[in-house]
């Protein structure tokens, strides 16, 4: 009797054994097939928009667990280039529709939408050294005297955006084109402005809103002014689905997101208008 007793207990504790290593087994197998099919998002985007996007990302992370995000922030004219050239990419967010449309004139895209709007400020160190008011803006724009940074146009959008103001404000001061291009130090892209302007190393710089909102809140002493609307141009972020990309669901997916109510909220809150 007790050795049949022994018996059923040892074929119970085998029973046991091989089905603790089966779910092992199963579990190991599982964790090796997610880890072989990890995703990766490719995301490239404009130089001012970082804060806003990462954490759309964030959010979006925890909606699909597993799925990575690597992002390139630069001057989308920088951007655009490196994906003529090949750079894996699967969603492209500009500050304007141009680089876009060249795209999909080149078959890199089918479409875009705009998402987001911006407009232009002005800004000086915490001591002002130039005296700069909004009153006098425009003439101190025309001062050689006075040193002026801005992102740079054709490989910024923001420069772009920036130049076409010097033109609007040419209509009212012939001339004042000339003038203030002539002394204008353009750097590639407005995230190099950010750190003259805070080192006190220009008399005034010129960014979009949304980047001079955030360069404030991080801590740095400037003095932001508002731009004239008769003068500022009003900046459109797009965002469009590269055609080389493997992962349109999920690319869908992160544009719901960015105009979900979740997405405007952040955008607002980092200084942009959301699209309706």
């Amino acid at each position: 009797m007790q050795n049949q007793i022994k018996s059923i207990l040892k074929f119970e504790y085998l029973s046991l054994f091989l089905a603790l290593l089966s779910i092992s087994f199963v579990s190991f197998t599982t964790f090796n097939i997610t880890a072989a099919n990890a995703v990766t998002l490719r995301i490239m985007a404009a130089d001012a928009l970082p804060k806003p996007i990462t954490e759309i990302g964030n959010i979006f992370k925890k909606e699909h667990p597993g799925v990575k995000i690597d992002y390139d922030f630069l001057g989308a004219g920088v951007l655009k280039g490196d994906i003529e050239e090949g750079a894996p990419c699967d969603i492209f967010l500009p500050a304007n529709g141009k680089f876009q449309r060249q795209l999909k004139r080149k078959g890199f895209l089918n479409s875009y939408r705009v998402f987001a709007y911006d407009y232009l400020a002005a800004a000086t160190p915490y001591n002002n050294p130039a005296h700069i008011t909004k009153s006098n803006l425009i003439q101190k724009l025309m001062d050689s005297n006075v040193t002026l940074t801005t992102s740079s146009p054709h490989a910024d959008p923001a420069g772009d955006y920036t130049w076409k103001m010097f033109k609007i404000i040419n209509k009212q001061f012939p001339g004042a084109f000339k003038k203030i291009t002539g002394h204008a130090n353009h750097l590639l892209d407005a995230a190099l402005v950010m750190p003259v302007l805070e080192s006190g190393n220009t008399d005034l710089g010129i960014l979009y809103t949304s980047q001079l909102l955030e360069l404030k809140r991080s801590g740095a002493k400037i003095n932001i002014i508002a731009i004239p609307k008769k003068y500022n141009t009003n900046a459109k972020f797009t965002v469009s689905v590269l055609n080389q990309s493997k992962y349109k669901s999920l690319d869908k997916d992160f544009i719901n997101l960015l105009f979900s109510k979740k997405g405007k909220k952040i955008l607002r809150h980092w200084g942009f208008s959301p699209a309706k």
